[in-house]
């Protein structure tokens, strides 16, 4: 095991060891793996584990792959500044952001369908009414 945690988990107890493992939402998966070598090691590596493991992805597939609802307030914040950068954020931020899984590294979108539609209008919106102002305003200066 070349692990940066190896001789920390070295010093600890098999009791210590057997609660960090039953606890994996609470540590780093290199520290899991770390941990599971050295209970592979000591021959008291517990079967049900990657059974665990995987109710615990289910379950963090299940709820990151829905996604939050935005907040109306944000949305209408969104749609106030429309014509400014801040209402092209507000849409990007609505639209595109991710959250990464804690435990696969997978990406799913940070909002719900609907609020991505939502921000999508405000961050398209921001964009051509941006780009008219600027033909405008460049028009205008001549």
């Amino acid at each position: 095991m070349s692990n940066q945690y190896t001789e920390t988990l070295q010093l600890k107890s098999n009791d210590e060891l057997l609660k960090m493992v039953y606890e994996f939402d609470e540590w780093s998966p290199e520290m899991l793996t770390a941990v599971e070598t050295e209970l592979g090691e000591r021959k008291i590596l517990p079967n049900d584990i990657s059974i665990r493991k995987q109710q615990a992805i289910n379950e963090e597939h299940e709820l990151l792959s829905k996604g939050t609802a935005a907040s109306l307030g944000g949305q209408v914040f969104g749609w106030v500044f429309v014509l400014g950068l801040l209402g092209l954020y507000i849409g990007y931020n609505y639209a595109f952001s991710k959250v990464k899984s804690k435990y696969t590294g997978k990406k799913y979108f940070e909002y719900d369908e609907p609020s991505r539609e939502v921000g999508s209008y405000i961050f398209y919106t921001g964009i051509v009414v941006f780009i008219l102002s600027f033909l405008y305003a460049v028009i205008t200066y001549t």
